[in-house]
């Protein structure tokens, strides 16, 4: 008899993906109330607001699994979780030709910079940052239109989004 051990991150690893698959399949035959199409999550992506997608977001785990793997594959940016915390209040985030860091205000010791530098001038400025820290915890930042390749907005010192930016687990994606 031929005896056979799996490894459970494998295994997970593909329980995961079909379930993935199944949520995307769901979409896109979804036709009931509430429910969400591939096309309408895709236009989000892109940038279409649509403050019902964005709700549901926060409560449909699938939906939201699907919405960062098309956020993957169409990001102009991503910078994946950093290997080291850093010792600074507010640490950078790089990746290639990118920049993403936090400054204090000194006008309103309640609110934040939030700085993005892009390297090279491009055509298609972001228009959203993304922040996922696990399978269920995201948000998402509407930015201002950049000057000189650099996107500045004002967040709360304690908002989601400078929680999530301070910490080393999050990735981002900016879209």
């Amino acid at each position: 008899m031929i005896k056979y051990t799996s490894d459970p991150k494998l295994v997970k690893a593909a329980a995961d993906r079909f379930s993935d698959l199944q949520a995307e399949r769901h979409l896109m035959n979804a036709t009931v109330s509430g429910s969400f199409s591939t096309s309408r999550l895709y236009h989000f992506v892109m940038g279409h607001p649509d403050e019902e997608l964005g709700v549901a977001l926060n409560h449909n785990l699938s939906l939201l699994r699907t919405y960062k793997t098309l956020l993957a594959q169409t990001a102009y940016f991503h910078i994946p979780q950093a290997i080291a915390a850093s010792s600074e209040d507010y640490p950078e985030r790089h990746c290639n030709g990118c920049t993403v860091r936090l400054q204090a205000s000194r006008a309103e010791t309640t609110q934040l910079y939030l700085i993005i530098e892009i390297k090279d001038q491009r055509s298609d400025m972001p228009h959203t940052l993304n922040l996922f820290l696990n399978e269920a915890t995201c948000a998402r930042v509407t930015l201002p239109k950049a000057r000189n390749g650099i996107i500045q907005t004002i967040i709360d010192v304690q908002s989601d989004v400078a929680r999530l930016l301070t910490n080393p687990k999050t990735e981002i994606y900016l879209r």
